[in-house]
C-alpha cells in the first residue's frame, strides 16, 4: 500500500512539473515564433481570429486622425466618457483590458484629433494601441450585426 501511494505520488509529482514546462504546441507564442511566416502558421492564426477581425491597416489607430468626431462614432461607437480639460475634449473608450482615450482640440474646420492614448485596465498594465482599436472595432462590428 505505501509503496503504491509513494508511486502515485511521484507520478502526481511528474505530471505537476511537466505543466511548469515552457509549452510549443500549437497557438502558443513559442509556436508562433518558430514557425513565424510558414504558411501553416498563418492558417493557425486565422482561425484563432474571427471572421470580421479588422486588417493591420484597419487596426492603425492613427487613421483616427484624418476623421471628424461623426466618423469616429460611426467607426468604434460612442466614447463611454466624455470630459473637458482646458481646450481639448477628451473621449475614453472601453475595449475589454484596455482603455483608449482620444483628444480632441477645436481647429478651423472643426474639432480635431491631436492625440490618442492607450493603457491597460488594471493598475500598471500596458497595451497596443493597433490591438486596443482592434477590439474597439471588433465590438462596434457586432454591436452592429446584432
Amino acid at each position: 500500500m505505501t509503496r503504491s501511494l509513494g508511486a502515485l505520488s511521484a507520478g502526481l509529482l511528474a505530471l505537476a512539473l511537466g505543466g511548469c514546462a515552457t509549452a510549443s504546441g500549437p497557438g502558443t507564442l513559442e509556436s508562433s515564433r518558430a514557425s513565424a511566416g510558414s504558411p501553416s502558421a498563418a492558417s493557425a492564426d486565422a482561425t484563432i481570429q474571427p471572421a470580421n477581425a479588422p486588417s493591420a491597416d484597419e487596426r492603425d489607430p492613427d487613421r483616427l486622425r484624418d476623421l471628424q468626431p461623426e466618423a469616429v462614432t460611426r467607426l468604434i461607437g460612442m466614447p463611454h466618457y466624455v470630459r473637458r480639460e482646458g481646450g481639448a475634449t477628451i473621449w475614453q473608450f472601453h475595449a475589454g483590458a484596455c482603455v483608449m482615450d482620444l483628444f480632441w482640440y477645436p481647429a478651423a474646420e472643426g474639432p480635431r484629433l491631436v492625440h490618442y492614448e492607450v493603457r491597460g485596465v488594471r493598475l500598471a498594465s500596458a497595451a497596443e494601441a493597433a490591438d486596443c482599436f482592434g477590439d474597439l472595432l471588433l465590438r462596434r462590428r457586432d454591436a452592429v450585426t446584432s
